[in-house]
């Protein structure tokens, strides 16, 4: 019953995760690359036969159950997957010093084999207990222990390419695979197992990542640019005016935004998001719709309608970790000569019922999109689209005209 509670509370909470890059068996086998990296000489056969030795727990750390440490973690661990015993012991100060590791023994030896280090900030927020190590295989790869429970211990690993410091902890946006449970008490693997020890783990980064994405609207709500357009889609009259320089820094101005343009000419836009979309909807990515004229065209489903159009209209899968698209999308850009095509479709479909001297409405609806369905909208936005004098050359010029290219295309 308790398992399936931990199950079904996980299912219920927004997960904010990336990719694995890497997985190992076993936390052991990752510990002795640490230590042949600390100039401990093992011949591989040396290290196999520690592998295979780990049989029924010897009580080797039993002493460990002694130790009261303000944590509780101290003590002889069982493994769920590696039978053999573990020895953990907190250990607050060093030489005088604050140091908050957490040591760990799978022989018997005054020296621990490894010294992990306290994540001090998810404690202060969440009272969460986690403790990592930098480990050097190839990429840059780190393991993680939580607690998952008073004297359960779940032991993840990933890799991270984006960490400079062997000081500094995995990301929250990165995947945990948890690889061992290892618990004081064996009885309590009735209850963890890697399933539900997962979900636990998938639950306290989901918790955290709310936490951050929550102080980083606070700090986006300085920002004019986001405070009056989340949930929103701006509109410019070229790419540049919707250039952010720095992540989480929308200086853009809202004085270049626009509410009407030329039909046929430069439409920038940008959708600005009340959170990131791997929040709110995690697995999904975006889709974007657009609506004039009565006619409607949507990018996924044209991705699936023929070979032309699934090569010239990508994947929506950037920035799902972004309160907005750090790069704008354009429905055209002459300057460029380049277009959506799923806006190109749109002018195609509508182009008998456009005339000269008529301003028309543009929705543009940028969505969270999974397993062929457009599941929320994410943020909305109309421009004003004027069909002028000139609209019809850029349309339907017998050579360059938005719609006549495309036509042609669909033709060959």
């Amino acid at each position: 019953m308790r398992k399936q509670l931990i199950l079904t509370c996980a299912l219920s909470a927004v997960m904010f995760l990336g990719t694995t890059t890497e997985t190992n068996a076993q936390f052991k086998s990752l510990l002795k690359k640490t230590l042949s990296k600390k100039g401990k000489k093992k011949s591989s056969r040396s290290a196999r036969s520690s592998s295979k030795s780990g049989g029924a727990s010897t009580g080797a750390f039993s002493h460990l159950n002694n130790e009261n440490d303000e944590m509780g973690l101290s003590g002889e661990y069982h493994g769920l997957k590696d039978k053999k015993a573990f020895g953990f012991k907190f250990v607050k100060e060093d030489a005088g010093k604050v140091v908050n590791q957490l040591h760990y023994w799978e022989k018997k030896q005054d020296k621990p084999q490894l010294k992990m280090n306290f994540k001090e900030s998810y404690f202060n927020k969440k009272q969460v207990k986690m403790f990592f190590v930098w480990m050097s295989s190839g990429a840059k790869s780190y393991i993680e222990v939580f607690e998952v429970a008073p004297g359960v211990l779940a032991q993840t690993q990933q890799t991270s390419r984006s960490i400079n410091s062997y000081d500094e902890s995995v990301p929250l946006d990165s995947k945990r695979t948890v690889i061992e449970v290892m618990a004081k008490n064996k009885g309590d693997f009735d209850t963890w197992d890697i399933e539900t020890a997962q979900a636990k783990v998938d639950m306290i980064i989901s918790d955290l990542s709310s936490l951050k994405m929550a102080k980083t609207k606070k700090k986006l709500m300085r920002f004019d640019t986001y405070k009056n357009y989340h949930g929103k889609v701006a509109f410019a009259k070229g790419t540049h005016y919707l250039k952010s320089s720095k992540a989480n820094q929308p200086v853009e101005k809202v004085a270049n935004f626009i509410t009407k343009q030329e039909l046929g000419s430069t439409v920038a836009f940008k959708p600005y998001f009340e959170m990131p979309l791997s929040v709110t909807h995690p697995g999904t990515w975006f889709n974007i719709t657009y609506e004039m004229a009565g006619k409607k065209t949507d990018r996924e489903a044209l991705r699936k309608k023929s070979t032309k159009y699934s090569k010239n209209i990508p994947q929506l899968d950037k920035y799902k970790n972004d309160f907005y698209f750090f790069y704008p999308k354009v429905t055209i850009n002459r300057s460029n000569n380049i277009a959506d095509y799923a806006f190109l479709e749109l002018l195609r479909q509508t182009q008998d019922n456009l005339k000269q001297g008529q301003t028309y409405d543009l929705k543009v609806t940028v969505w969270a999109f999974k397993d062929g369905q457009n599941i929320d909208p994410v943020a909305t936005g109309t421009i004003q689209l004027e069909y002028t004098a000139n609209t019809e050359k850029l349309l339907l010029d017998p050579v360059k005209g938005w719609i006549t290219v495309l036509e042609d295309y669909l033709d060959e």
